[in-house]
């Protein structure tokens, strides 16, 4: 089995084997190449130390030298060259309180989480696959490295990875890895919420989004939405629905919200959301989501007018589309949502200057343009200056 390399790795390899040493690219560069991917970067392993690595390349700095990495510079790019390691002590569930030197590459892949991810190559010698990893990616499974239990109780974030991998990857949990999940899964508590935050955006912006049921099904979800004791087949056929829409990650989170709590889904998102770190502006997506979807009500012109005013062309699209498939209405407009996104938010022809002008103040002001807004929404055609104009005047009348 052999890979083309990339100039700069072969590089690295070359300079080290020269000196003496052994050096294999590892890890997930590895699987990528399998899987016909190509690997977002790339990680070298090595029985040189550290130092060793640091005298023979020019243009090295320190990325973890308790944990033996070195960062290798070819050409401005950064590559890790990290020396074989065998690790004890997990007191954190989730990092080793002690690194030692590894005696050999098997031992030094015996310490990784899954068999796709404990495979080592080199031009020369080929794929080194001590655990199976091959035979798991042909069999499209995830399985730990060894001893499930005790990959998972070295570093608690493994069993989310899990998760995400199967989403990424579309591949199934093995059956001892999931129980072993299963088991262990209140210990995901120990892992950092800015962790399990970057893990669920990897499950929701995934091929599979709707692997995220595997939280339920290994009770992951008991850290990861507490507040949720099961997930909706509604929401599970929503995230199949959404799978290629660039911003599922925004609306899958805004209809687990809606789906599981109703009138209350801003409420639970706003507590959630905060709990796991998110930033102000997916906050304030989610929430843009739920008051569009909790407000819109039929798709009648008016309302749709309305919302995408409101709400915008792309928030409004995708709150009917997600409508038409919660009331399972099967004489949905196959066309509405694509005509949506096209259509021009209503722009008033009267502005709150020429209100105060006439005569308003204050809130008088803003009640009345919403008050002129429905009117159009209404009827399109009243969007004149001297009409909505005349209108406001009836109703300040009848007051």
């Amino acid at each position: 089995m052999d890979f083309s390399l990339p100039k700069n790795i072969l590089y690295i390899i070359s300079g080290i084997n020269e000196h003496g040493y052994e050096a294999h690219i590892v890890g997930g560069c590895v699987r990528d190449l399998l899987i016909g991917r190509i690997p977002s970067d790339w990680d070298i392993t090595t029985n040189a130390s550290p130092y060793v690595i640091k005298s023979i390349f020019p243009k090295t700095y320190d990325t973890g030298l308790k944990h033996g990495t070195v960062t290798v510079v070819i050409d401005n790019e950064p590559y890790e060259v990290t020396t074989w390691r065998r690790e004890s002590g997990y007191s954190d569930h989730r990092r080793p309180d002690r690194v030692y030197a590894a005696d050999s590459l098997t031992e030094d892949l015996s310490r990784r989480d899954f068999s796709m991810n404990a495979m080592a190559y080199h031009p020369e010698e080929g794929l080194i696959d001590p655990f199976g990893g091959l035979c798991d990616i042909k069999s499209k499974i995830i399985r730990c490295v060894g001893d499930p239990y005790q990959r998972f109780s070295e570093d608690a974030l493994r069993m989310l990875r899990a998760v995400r991998f199967s989403a990424q990857l579309e591949f199934d949990l093995e059956n001892h890895t999931k129980e072993a999940i299963r088991s262990l899964a209140a210990d995901l508590s120990h892992v950092s919420r800015e962790r399990i935050r970057a893990e669920l955006d990897r499950i929701l912006e995934s091929p599979s989004p709707e692997k995220l049921g595997l939280l339920w099904e290994t009770g992951l979800n008991s850290v990861v939405f507490p507040d949720t004791e099961s997930l909706s087949p509604m929401w599970l056929t929503l995230a199949k629905h959404f799978r290629g829409s660039p911003d599922r990650r925004t609306i899958l989170l805004a209809l687990l919200f809606h789906i599981s709590f109703g009138f209350h889904g801003q409420e639970e998102a706003r507590k959630l959301l905060n709990g796991l770190k998110y930033d102000n502006e997916t906050k304030r997506r989610v929430s843009a989501f739920l008051e569009c979807l909790e407000s819109i009500g039929p798709a009648t012109p008016r309302n749709i007018r309305k919302a995408v005013s409101e709400f915008g062309r792309t928030v409004s699209a995708d709150v009917f589309e997600s409508l038409s498939i919660i009331r399972s209405q099967k004489n949905t407009d196959k066309g509405l949502s694509d005509r949506i996104r096209i259509m021009s938010p209503v722009r008033l022809s009267i502005s709150g200057s020429d209100l105060k002008y006439a005569g308003y103040k204050g809130k008088e002001i803003k009640d009345m343009l919403s008050v002129l807004s429905l009117c159009v929404y209404e009827k399109p055609e009243l969007n004149d200056r001297e009409i909505l104009t005349e209108i406001a005047q009836t109703i300040s009348r009848l007051k």
